[in-house]
């Protein structure tokens, strides 16, 4: 009770001051007399400590409430904040799920169309390409899977590379983007024979042993001839790019944009046999097109 007075002291002296000229104005209310020259002197003194404090209340009961109302506000806000935060990493996760089942349905649709094969699926787990050094990643399946050096690498868009080395648990691949990659490709329009050697680049290959008199255009599409005893025939490596048909010479000169894109890479398929078969893969190539 004692801190319960101590805490409203100062409300209570202000309603006793209200109410000592209110109580006196009420008892002389009830007489027909008029006021005494006192009453009305107490009520001018009292007036403006009473609008005053009148005002003082009020204004705090409003700015209460606006502090009550504001703290709700910002509290909700804040949950909202929270839940908006929840669902944008749930629309993030699903669209990475939905993105990666695109890529394995697209996987699984190739190791079908040529049943006459074996795969072997793996995720990269790693990528080294240095522009002075090997032109790697690193795949999560290695020999106790099955894997050995010389294996052929591809994803739903094309050639990724070949098994370079393997571990027990792990596999590096050897881009076809490397400097010491060289691929036996045709030009898929009219099947006129040349190679795709890497130069380091993800982005860019160069075309090899083209011979300048055959017809080869730019745009065109260079899928594997089969006859480098590494990758079956049909798989697209890249189009030709930058053309250059010089006046003298055998060769054309040109390069090639690869189709697999190794930096953006994530699931692959090893062929672990059949990889010399020769007929292409169907469905791999571009629509409307003819091996």
């Amino acid at each position: 009770m004692l801190s319960l007075l101590r805490r409203y002291r100062d409300l209570i002296i202000v309603a006793v001051l209200l109410l000592f000229p209110l109580a006196v104005f009420f008892a002389n209310a009830k007489k027909t007399s008029p006021p005494s020259r006192v009453d009305r002197a107490i009520l001018s003194l009292t007036a403006p400590l009473e609008k005053a404090v009148g005002a003082v209340v009020v204004g705090s009961l409003q700015a209460w409430h606006g502090y009550v109302a504001l703290r709700g506000s910002h509290r909700r806000a804040a949950e909202l904040l929270r839940e908006n935060q929840a669902l944008l990493l749930r629309v993030q996760e699903l669209r990475h799920e939905a993105g990666e089942n695109d890529r394995l349905r697209r996987l699984l649709a190739l190791a079908e169309a040529a049943p006459a094969r074996s795969y072997t699926g793996a995720r990269v787990i790693g990528v080294r390409a240095e522009p002075s050094g090997l032109q790697l990643v690193t795949l999560d399946k290695g020999s106790d899977d099955g894997l050995s050096r010389g294996l052929p690498v591809i994803t739903a868009e094309g050639v990724l590379g070949r098994v370079h080395a393997t571990t027990g648990g792990s596999a590096d691949v050897l881009l076809a983007i490397d400097r010491n990659s060289s691929i036996a490709v045709r030009v898929e329009r009219t099947r006129a024979r040349a190679n795709v050697r890497g130069l380091g680049h993800p982005g860019l290959a160069r075309l090899d042993h083209a011979v300048r008199s055959e017809d080869v255009i730019e745009g065109d599409l260079l899928i594997t001839s089969g006859t480098d005893a590494v990758f079956p025939a049909g798989l697209p490596v890249g189009r030709v790019t930058r053309l250059q048909r010089a006046a003298h010479g055998l060769f054309l000169e040109g390069s090639v944009i690869p189709n697999v894109d190794p930096t953006r890479t994530e699931e692959v398929l090893v062929i672990t046999s059949g990889a010399r078969d020769r007929d292409p893969l169907p469905g791999v190539l571009a629509p409307g097109k003819a091996p």
